[in-house]
């Protein structure tokens, strides 16, 4: 998949995507896509890092109570 961009002033349809798009929206769609106002993204795609090391639950004490 690659990621476009759309600069139109209309609302456009991809009824074989599902999706519509707005003027500024980018989106997702098979490399080749060709249509009026629609660019290939000069943007970074937004990556999701997984959190690798557990959250520390700071309510909890390791102190024993006396």
């Amino acid at each position: 998949m690659a990621k476009y961009d759309y600069n139109g002033d209309a609302e456009l349809v991809f009824p074989t995507l599902g999706i519509i798009v707005k003027k500024g929206d980018s989106f997702e769609a098979p490399e080749g896509l060709v249509a009026v106002g629609v660019s290939v993204s000069g943007k970074p795609s937004k990556v999701s890092t997984p959190v690798t090391e557990p959250a520390v639950d700071e309510t909890t004490s390791t102190e024993e109570v006396k």
